[in-house]
Formats: structure tokens, sequence, C-alpha cells
């Protein structure tokens, strides 16, 4: 059970602007859209997530959230 708190994808953006994030018990709009969640991970290193959200052993996957919070710097290409 987390303790963390639930934020909006806003807030989440706001707070941890410029972090990969990894959240669980994301909730969603009726056409999927992700409203938010609770962030138990984030760090500006994308592969420190990745290797915690492996460690982590979630009941429904399905509704966790992995992402970049904030605005893409310019100088950063993602591929999708």
């Amino acid at each position: 059970m987390s303790d963390k708190i639930y934020l909006s994808l806003t807030d989440i953006n706001v707070q941890y602007d410029g972090e990969w994030i990894y959240a669980i018990d994301c909730q969603e709009d009726d056409v999927g859209t992700i409203l938010g969640g609770k962030v138990v991970l984030h760090s500006r290193n994308r592969d420190d997530v990745i290797r915690g959200m492996f460690k982590r052993n979630e009941e429904n996957p399905a509704t966790t959230l992995f992402r970049y919070a904030g605005r893409i710097p310019e100088e950063v290409s993602l591929l999708l």
C-alpha cells in the first residue's frame, strides 16, 4: 500500500519538471487519457527510474505511468 499522495498530471509536471517519473494507481478519463497518479520514483536520470521500476512488483501494471515530466528540452530527441 502506497502512502504517496495522488497528484494530477499537471501537478506532476510542475513538481517533477525535468525529471523522469514512475507513478502508480493512475486514473484515466473515459477515452484513456491519464489524469494523474502517485509518484513513487523520480530522477533526472532515466535509467535510475527504470531500474527502480523493475525492482517493484506492482499488482496492476496497467495503472502505472513512466514518463518525462514537464517540457522536453530542445536539445533532447526522443524516439517513440
